[in-house]
C-alpha cells in the first residue's frame, strides 16, 4: 500500500480552508468559541477535525523545540534500574504508527500505565493515555481487571 500525501488525503478539507477567510470567535457570555468563515458559517466537522490534527502536530513540534525531544522509545534497562522501576511490562504494536504501552510501578508507590504512539512520517509522539494509580486506586480496580481477564478467557 503506497503512502499518500496529506494534500491527497485531505484535499477537500485543505481546499475549504484556503477558499475562505476563517475567524475564531469567542463569546464571553456563553464561554464558547466557534470558528466561522467570512459569511458567518461555522466550520464543518471534517475541516475542524483536520485543523485540530494539524494544531496538535504544531503544538507537539513547538514543545519539542522549546523543551527538547520527547521520549519516543520504550524505557531502557539503565533507566529502569536508575528509577527503581519494578514489574515493567512492555507491549509494542505497529499499525501505521509505532505504538508503545508501558506498565510498571516505582518507589513513589504509583502504578504507571502509559501508552503513546510515534509517527514514522513526522517523528512526533502522540500520547494516547496515561494513568498513574495509587495503591488504593490499583486495589479497587484489581478485581475488575481480574474478572475481565477470566471472563474473556472463559468465553474463548
Amino acid at each position: 500500500m503506497g503512502r499518500h500525501s496529506k494534500e491527497t488525503i485531505f484535499k477537500e478539507q485543505i481546499n475549504e480552508l484556503l477558499v475562505h477567510a476563517w475567524k475564531i470567535v469567542y463569546n464571553p457570555e456563553t464561554d464558547k468559541t466557534i470558528v466561522v468563515n467570512e459569511h458567518g458559517s461555522e466550520i464543518s466537522d471534517s475541516v475542524l477535525g483536520f485543523v485540530n490534527s494539524e494544531i496538535n502536530d504544531y503544538v507537539n513540534r513547538r514543545e519539542e523545540e522549546r523543551f527538547g525531544e520527547k521520549r519516543k522509545k520504550p524505557l531502557d534497562e539503565f533507566t529502569i534500574k536508575r528509577r527503581g522501576i519494578q514489574d515493567y511490562v512492555l507491549i509494542e504494536g505497529q499499525t501505521g504508527l509505532r505504538s508503545i504501552l508501558e506498565v510498571y510501578h516505582d518507589e513513589n508507590e504509583l502504578f504507571n500505565i502509559e501508552k503513546f504512539a510515534v509517527s514514522p512520517s513526522n517523528n512526533l509522539r502522540y500520547d494516547e493515555y496515561n494513568a498513574y494509580l495509587t495503591v488504593d486506586e490499583a486495589e479497587k480496580i484489581l478485581q475488575s481487571l481480574q474478572g475481565f481477564v477470566e471472563k474473556c478467557r472463559r468465553d474463548k
